[in-house]
């Protein structure tokens, strides 16, 4: 029986191992630099895909320690870029000389990897009972609770999203923008499986900017009028979640 079930306490114990480390790592993470107030210098825009999203390069500059600093931020797919001269609170990061953005809401990030130290901790505890017990029937409640476990997460993360979705919407932070569907673009994932990513066209600031959101097939036809919602702190786009994004399509 050892024998058999090793392989999975082994890699049990290991996710427990990572899970924790990745936790202490994020949490240093979050907190390490300073916020500023940085401006907008510049914003590139290359729109020479005619297939895909428009690229926006944004240029930061602001004070640092008597100094003023100018930072050019890493190309972006799905953002309507704020106007020059608009400042922003970002962290700067001294040490690695990076510009972050400010968390736009509670990071899903540490309640993952908190479930997955929980989940992999329950494993680790069955297998040892059932091992040493010989206790064999402890294996299935255990399994029946980590099932029950990872359907509550899901619930309760689609909750979350449409949750918070509709807080941003009330207090302003995601403004309504209208945009036309245009089709899909076809990407390709880790495991180079081939998935659809709508395609907005949508005005701002005199330009027409190709925005990919989301992923899979919508109850859109190219043309219909679709209300997407721009994060007012950094520009990000976004659809409206679930039961919010039918409620909101134009013709």
């Amino acid at each position: 029986m050892m024998r058999e079930i090793f392989p999975f306490l082994t890699a049990a114990g290991l996710l427990l191992i990572l899970a924790f480390t990745a936790i202490l790592l994020v949490r240093k993470r979050m907190q390490r630099g300073e916020i500023v107030q940085a401006v907008v210098k510049k914003a590139e825009i290359n729109d020479s895909d005619p297939n895909g999203s428009t690229l926006v390069t944004l240029t930061y500059c602001f004070s640092w320690e008597g100094r003023t600093l100018e930072i050019q931020q890493k190309p972006q797919y799905g953002i309507l870029p704020p106007s020059e001269g608009e400042r922003q609170a970002l962290r700067w990061d001294a040490k690695s000389r990076r510009l972050r953005e400010l968390p736009t809401g509670r990071s899903l990030v540490m309640p993952i990897l908190l479930y997955a130290f929980g989940l992999s901790f329950l494993v680790l505890a069955g297998g040892f009972a059932a091992v040493f017990s010989r206790w064999f029937s402890v294996i299935f409640p255990t399994t029946i609770l980590e099932f029950l476990s990872f359907i509550a997460v899901v619930i309760w993360l689609s909750r979350r999203q449409r949750r918070t979705f509709q807080a941003q919407l009330n207090d302003g932070i995601l403004r309504p923008v209208q945009a036309t569907f245009s089709g899909y673009v076809r990407r390709l994932d880790s495991s180079n499986e081939i998935y659809d990513v709508p395609l907005y066209l949508c005005s701002w600031n005199g330009r027409t900017y190709r925005i990919e959101s989301g992923s899979g097939r919508r109850p859109c036809r190219p043309g219909d009028v679709i209300t997407i919602y721009r994060d007012i702190r950094n520009g990000h786009v976004t659809e409206a979640p679930g039961r919010f994004r039918a409620l909101r399509k134009h013709r």
